[in-house]
């Protein structure tokens, strides 16, 4: 068709196949720009037409115009939105309905694909949106309403709306509408009461629809906007609201319709809670006692359920014909569990007869609902579900595999032979399925961890594999032999009767297999580790037990066995002291450094060895060696800076710290079960000493993700407690301290920590605000690995600043005096070492009510070039007590600038928290008695 033709063309000749030809020429990328045009021109001319039948091919053509010249988008869109302004000026028809929502469904398009012009669909108001809308036949009607996100509409119009679509006649526009409740609901924050109480109330009305489409979606606003309301409760109608809107859920779980029964049960994992006794209810079908005929006092509809509507819901649930209303069931039993105490323990024999179930989909359902049980620590095992359980550990399913071993981890089996049993059902998975070595050999090492009383029963029988596989060489590499090895070695090291039981064959077997043991073991030790585990094993096994005694045993048969296992120097002299050792120093000079090198090295190693006796069960022995390695470090004479042997007492006593700590995690498995007070003055003392070691050194190189991961820990053992008021605060820490480490390893170019990699991926995963899971909190301080050996390397120009704080003069028989009414003037003589330059220092000075005072050092009295300053300071103080004679308390300290996340800062004071150089001294204060 040529160009002249085009312009030729009128109303009258408008036909079909002219309309295919112009559409030939806006699909062919060969068509010139100016025949586009004037196509553009020609159809844009026709929208001012009020020819409904016309219009709706010209808005097809404009449409594919647009998406086949972009540069025309813009143009496209001011012209069809203008039409559509007009249109909703004049008479409405059907026929206007029909092309305005094509218009409507064109513009959408236009601006998604577009976005630099997507602004321009906020033009199209919520009036002219509803007039559409309301004008619009049934079948454009129900687009418009599935597509209200796509346009910029306010939710108050859409709100009204929705409520007013969910009374039309049309079942498939009630349900339409009902899902755009649910829509509104997750968009936006309603504070309106009235409003929320409306759409809950008009969606439970539609519970009794005739239509099961319609039903399923009302479940879907009950529980939406249930939620809602709950939430605005006041606290003590808010258990009562809750308990309603349950029971709600609950008179519709019977539905014949197979969506609305599934949408019940996914609504009882949206509201997450009920009363104790409206839980347990739903276990029995028989009605209580004490619950029959309750009704919730503050009734939320008009017939409100009472609470035998609750009675045997799960037991429905779980017997349900349709794999669909089980599987949710399932999911929504894991949900409700997380928030009762007894409700776990009661249902556990339900969700074990879901391991029989035809469809693997609820199978693995039930075995993740069995895990979250196990992690409670509540998960009984009995004889009549272990061969469901057997199976579920041979499944051809990998999923429900990998599942079934992790329950294995956790759960505690009564009697050896459920032990036997369970322990031959991995064996033969083992068979099997070989490709799954690694995995099966990490669960059998955390169940025998869990069974050490049945290990010295089960050895025997072990050790008969192992002295038949001796005999034929080849019969070593058998999976079965390794599996029993594994198992075998998990007992830990405090069980003294276990580990002296067991022949020191084994041992030596399993260090032949040491990398195979690695790999399954790998997110718990790393092949040094497991190699002095093993060793030190070893020789247990072979002395009877009296190794026992010995508090550095362990570390004794590591010395021995293994000279230097980390590969690298853990210590670099200063520039000035490798300098001096190159053109001064003699032979002897080097080889005291280089033994005193060796000497460190060996420390590291116990400390990293303490860590893991820990882990294992073993924290009495773990701080018996770390005090060891503190004496070492006091009383050895090491050829290294008295900076750098500070910090490594400091170290070794944080890590003592958190030895003490990881005690009370040791058999946590749920964060509820983790809260003394002596847990808290721990965590409070390593976050203190971790701050002090941040401010009293200077020269941190190497050593600054090893202190920062000290800081990333501590936040995540803060975390994971549940009574913990403070989580904002306390993420942001951490988030800040995972950034400046991130950065530190980028400037330094070196490769962050495992366990620094899987923290910063957790805070990704979650975004700003969010929560950390329980579950992910203790997987991250588990993988905590005390430090990485290639990357602890200590500076020789550490330093370690410190001080010194005197009154001269001043004891019980010599006090101060003072007259009543006036401040006191302390003399203070002071001795700073290595305090850096423009650092704010503080005197504090204290009473023996906790209340306290800060007076500021001036800076110009110890800023300078040497190292050692020596001054006299008189610190004024106004807190005289009204007594004759009393005692004030003195000590200096370093205001810590990088800390000031979680501080509770001081009106005339530091600004951030302060780490103390010195002891606290007293002074001695007395009245001048009146002449």
């Amino acid at each position: 068709m040529a160009m002249e033709e085009v312009d030729s063309i009128s109303v009258e000749s408008l036909s079909l196949r002219t309309l295919a030809s112009i559409r030939s020429l806006i699909i062919n990328i060969d068509t010139p720009d100016f025949v586009i045009s004037s196509v553009f021109d020609f159809l844009t001319s026709f929208l001012s037409r009020d020819d409904p039948a016309i219009l709706r091919h010209v808005l097809k053509l404009l449409s594919d115009l647009s998406f086949g010249r972009k540069e025309l988008a813009k143009q496209i869109f001011d012209s069809v939105l203008s039409n559509l302004l007009r249109l909703q000026n004049s008479t409405t028809n059907a026929s206007h309905g029909r092309v305005a929502l094509e218009s409507l469904a064109l513009l959408a398009s236009i601006s998604e694909m577009n976005p630099s012009i997507a602004t321009k669909i906020s033009k199209i108001d919520g009036e002219v949106f509803a007039s559409i809308c309301l004008g619009a036949p049934i079948s454009y009607r129900m687009w418009l309403l599935r597509n209200v996100e796509r346009f910029n509409v306010p939710l108050s119009v859409l709100f009204t709306l929705f409520l007013g679509f969910t009374k039309d006649p049309y079942p498939y526009i009630r349900k339409v509408a009902l899902d755009g409740l649910v829509y509104i609901c997750n968009a936006g924050d309603f504070d309106h009461a009235s409003a929320v109480q409306g759409c809950y109330t008009r969606a439970v009305e539609l519970l009794g629809d005739d239509e099961d489409s319609v039903r399923s979606s009302a479940v879907r606003a009950v529980s939406t906007w249930g939620k809602v309301l709950i939430t605005s409760k006041v606290e003590m109608n808010r258990r009562e609201c809750t308990d309603g809107v349950f029971l709600q859920l609950c008179s519709i779980v019977r539905d014949m319709s197979v969506d609305v029964r599934v949408e019940v049960f996914k609504g009882f994992g949206i509201i997450g809670a009920a009363s104790e006794s409206i839980i347990l209810q739903t276990l029995s079908k028989k009605v209580l006692g004490a619950e029959k005929g309750k009704k919730p006092q503050n009734c939320l509809s008009t017939e409100s359920a009472d609470v035998a509507a609750a009675a045997g819901v799960f037991i429905h649930g779980f017997e349900d014909e349709f794999y669909e209303v089980r599987e949710a069931a399932v999911d929504s039993f894991h949900s409700l569990s997380v928030n009762s105490i007894k409700f776990p323990d009661e249902a556990v024999y339900l969700v074990m007869d879901m391991l029989y179930d035809d469809y693997m989909v609820v199978r693995l359902k039930a075995l993740e609902a069995l895990h979250h049980i196990a992690d409670l620590g509540n998960l009984k095992i009995q004889e009549t579900y272990m061969p469901a359980f057997l199976d579920a550990i041979v499944d051809s399913s990998e999923n429900i595999r990998v599942t079934a071993r992790n329950i294995l981890k956790l759960a505690k089996l009564p009697d050896l032979k459920l032990v036997t049993k369970c322990v031959d059902g991995v064996l033969k998975s083992l068979e099997i399925y070989p490709q799954d070595e690694p995995d099966i050999l990490s669960a059998l090492f955390h169940f025998g961890q869990n069974h050490t009383n049945f290990l010295v029963s089960m050895i025997k029988k072990f050790f008969e594999k192992l002295e038949a596989a001796s005999v034929n060489k080849s019969g070593l590499i058998s999976r079965q032999v390794s599996a029993s090895l594994m198992l075998i070695i998990s007992v830990p090291l405090s069980d003294k009767l276990s580990v002296t039981s067991i022949p020191s064959l084994a041992f030596s077997y399993s260090l032949a297999m040491l990398g195979k043991f690695l790999c399954a073991l790998h997110e718990m030790m790393d092949q040094d580790m497991l190699l002095a585990y093993l060793t030190h094993c070893s020789i247990l096994s072979a002395s009877s037990g009296t190794e026992f005694s010995k508090g550095d045993n362990f570390f004794h048969a590591y010395r021995h066995n293994n000279a230097d296992l980390s590969g690298n120097p853990v210590l670099i002299p200063s520039k000035d002291i490798h300098a001096e050792s190159k053109h001064m120093a003699s032979k002897a000079v080097l080889e005291n450094r280089k033994q005193a090198m060796k000497s460190v090295d060996y420390i590291l190693l116990k400390i990293k060895a303490a860590w893991f006796l820990s882990q294992s069960g073993c924290s009495k022995e773990a701080v018996r060696a770390l005090r060891a390695c503190k004496q070492e470090l006091q009383t050895a004479n090491f050829s290294i800076s008295s900076g750098a042997l500070e910090f490594m007492c400091q170290y070794v006593h944080v890590i003592e710290l958190l030895v003490q700590v990881w005690r009370h995690f040791e058999y946590s498995r749920h964060s509820r079960t983790c809260k003394s007070v002596e847990l808290e003055l721990l965590i409070e003392e390593v976050e203190i000493k971790v701050m002090e070691i941040r401010c009293r050194f200077t020269g941190l190189s190497t050593e600054v993700s090893l202190v920062m991961e000290l800081v990333i820990f501590g936040c995540l053992l803060r975390l994971y407690k549940s009574e913990i008021c403070c989580r904002l605060r306390c993420k942001k820490k951490l988030s800040s301290t995972v950034s400046q480490l991130q950065l530190h390893h980028e400037q330094q170019c070196t490769k962050p920590s495992d366990f620094l990699t899987e923290t910063k991926k957790s805070l990704q995963e979650i975004g700003s605000y969010a929560e950390i899971s329980c579950y992910r909190l203790f997987d991250l301080v588990k993988k905590y690995n005390c430090f990485s050996p290639e990357q602890f390397i200590l500076s020789g120009n550490l330093q370690c600043v410190s001080a010194e704080l005197e009154v001269p003069g001043n004891g019980p028989y010599s006090p101060i005096s003072f007259v009543a009414g006036l401040p006191v003037a302390i003399p203070c003589e002071i001795m700073l070492l290595n305090v850096p330059r423009d650092t704010c220092m503080w005197l504090k000075i204290s009473r023996s009510d906790e209340s306290c005072q800060f007076v500021y050092l001036d800076p110009n009295l110890y800023n300078g070039d040497e190292r050692e300053k020596r001054f006299m300071f008189s610190a004024v103080t106004y807190m005289n007590p009204r007594a004759s004679v009393f005692t004030l308390r003195v000590s200096i300290g370093i205001e810590c600038s990088f800390e000031d996340v979680c501080y509770r800062k001081w009106h005339h004071g530091p600004k951030h928290p302060v780490a103390y150089l010195c002891k606290e001294r007293k002074v001695h204060i007395t009245l001048v008695s009146k002449a």
